[in-house]
């Protein structure tokens, strides 16, 4: 991965905010991928910074604590910004362990009254500022799974994971009994959903210990949808996603992760620099696992015009002459980046808008139709008002899974708040989940369903919603969860009344576009049909010599006198 400087790495803001009426904004963030690069992707894993002077490990530590400050400060200067170095693997792989199982010394409990404190401090870690509500209490769990969770803790000490996690699991079904608090009758919803995630997430640790991601997969999902505002849930699902080769979900885990930091009343400035520096390698990684696209950021606050966009695609022909099939901009903006966010200050934090470059067209010719129109849809059915064949399902899942999907994920791997409707990726899945149902690929169909479950659960958390946005995410959800329950025909979700709602649209456009179309050549036959009158009309009028008009005979008829004037001249010469 290279920017447009010839430098390796993210590149950070090279000038400052542009007003809409000067030059063309500068690019920020840049990946130039050319076709002799194509075999890069094979070397991520042994990516080392051998290009560069090498570094004291002194020097390593300044850089890490230091540079996404040094960039935070200059831009909050509106100063250019020089790019920030290469992350390493080394240096992710001990961001993530410190990040992901940090707080492993919470969970040394070896009474009843160690593990209630254990659950308040989970309760305080997620309970948010002073001006919020007070979380900071918990009621006396039940007995019976306090030994569970001390029986679990210590095979995990023992660093007997797989037993770990067969204990905690255990926990987790008396759970599911009614046994979490001694006095359950009076226990709050929300309290007992908080032991329920502590006891999935310490599940998902389980798992990552032995590098199992695929069983992980399903617990972390359930921890982020039992607790969605606990910051370290979404750096455990980011660390399942990277070890399942998914690079653009786990920069987004990252990047959500962040933000709960600073929403839950995070103030460790060193664990805010290693999640952003956790961030930004993972978005390397993304960046470089991509083949059949090339990326530009364009520093930019707000929507960007139109002739904004204009220039930026001009600027990106010019960078990336090998991506220039179809081009597409993101039309909303609000992408950030790692090195210039600041959550705590949203004045100063740089906002950018994307811009994408596909080396075939037939690979991103989908997102303009998908972006503009008030309910998403996919091709690729036949007759979309009747139930579709199994051949059209097969083009469905193709196309959805491996087409749509994947570009979707990677726009939202830096866009913090994108809603839940049109091209947001959540209702692109769930009619994904429907293919996926009718296919009988039913392990599948759970985690898509319990992936969405999740994203509508933090979604109040990461943006502001109106009243028809809250009344949509509540049927959502309510849907999902009568689909994960076995509830209801599949053809009653709201997904798929979305769907049907757009082809009722589809097809009266394409209505619409005949009808304009034929009346058109209509309006053109009969302009040419007077043209040729006019003509007529104007034309000058035959010499008395001219053979009228409409009679075919009259040039036959002299002909015909004559030859029989010879003919009878013919017979008098010979009578005499």
């Amino acid at each position: 991965m290279a920017n447009s400087t010839g430098s390796p790495g993210l590149q950070g803001l090279q000038q400052t905010v542009f007003p809409e009426n000067t030059e063309p904004p500068t690019p920020a963030t840049i990946r130039s991928k050319q076709p002799e690069e194509k075999g890069q992707n094979k070397r991520r894993d042994k990516r080392t910074d051998s290009g560069a002077p090498k570094r004291s490990k002194k020097n390593d530590t300044r850089r890490k604590d230091g540079s996404l400050d040094d960039c935070a400060e200059a831009n909050n200067k509106r100063s250019p910004l020089s790019a920030p170095p290469r992350i390493s693997l080394r240096d992710l792989m001990e961001a993530e362990t410190k990040l992901v199982f940090g707080d492993e010394q919470d969970i040394t409990h070896k009474s009843l009254a160690c593990t209630a404190t254990q659950l308040m401090c989970q309760a305080a870690e997620i309970g948010g500022p002073p001006s919020g509500p007070n979380l900071s209490f918990l009621p006396q769990i039940d007995k019976w799974l306090d030994v569970a969770l001390q029986d679990a803790n210590s095979y995990y000490q023992l660093k007997n994971y797989a037993t770990a996690a067969s204990r905690f699991t255990a926990a987790l079904e008396l759970c599911s009994k009614g046994a979490v608090f001694e006095k359950h009758l009076n226990a709050d919803y929300e309290e007992i959903c908080k032991v329920a995630s502590f006891i999935e997430s310490r599940i998902v640790a389980c798992y990552l210990r032995m590098k199992l991601p695929n069983p992980a997969l399903l617990h972390s999902y359930r921890s982020i949808q039992l607790n969605p505002i606990r910051f370290r849930n979404h750096l455990r699902q980011a660390m399942v996603y990277r070890l399942l080769g998914n690079p653009c979900e786990a920069a987004r885990g990252a990047m959500i992760a962040d933000y709960i930091y600073w929403l839950s009343g995070g103030n460790n400035r060193h664990i805010s620099k290693l999640i952003k520096l956790y961030w930004q390698g993972l978005l390397e990684e993304a960046l470089i696992a991509e083949e059949n696209f090339s990326v530009m950021f364009t520093p930019w606050f707000g929507k960007p015009s139109s002739n904004t966009i204009e220039k930026a695609e001009e600027a990106f022909r010019k960078l990336h002459p090998a991506f220039t099939d179809y081009i597409f901009t993101d039309p909303c903006g609000g992408h950030l980046l790692p090195q210039t966010t600041d959550w705590s200050q949203p004045s100063s934090t740089q906002s950018y808008f994307l811009t994408l470059g596909f080396r075939r067209s037939e690979n991103g010719d989908f997102l303009n139709k998908l972006l503009h129109r008030s309910c998403p849809a996919f091709t690729g059915q036949r007759s979309p008002l009747t139930s579709p064949s199994f051949r059209d399902l097969e083009k469905m899942y193709e196309m959805q899974g491996k087409k749509i999907l994947p570009v979707l994920d990677f726009i939202r791997c830096t866009k913090l708040s994108v809603g839940f409707s049109t091209g947001s990726g959540l209702i692109e899945r769930l009619q994904y989940a429907s293919v996926l149902g009718q296919l009988n690929r039913f392990r599948e169909h759970t985690h898509v369903l319990q992936y969405t479950l999740a994203e509508l659960a933090v979604t109040p958390y990461l943006q502001d919603i109106g009243p028809s946005d809250a009344e949509l995410l509540l049927a959502l959800m309510a849907d999902t969860m009568d689909t994960l329950e076995g509830k209801r025909s599949d053809q009653e979700r709201v997904w798929n009344a979305m769907q049907k709602v757009e082809a009722v649209k589809d097809m009266l456009y394409q209505l619409e576009e005949t009808y304009l179309k034929k009346k058109e050549l209509r309006a053109t036959r009969q302009q040419k049909a007077k043209e040729r009158k006019a003509v007529k009309k104007t034309s000058p009028s035959r010499s008395p010599a001219a053979t009228p008009q409409g009679e075919p005979n009259a040039v036959a008829r002299p002909s015909a006198q004559s030859s029989n004037k010879k003919k009878l001249g013919y017979l008098s010469d010979q009578i005499e």
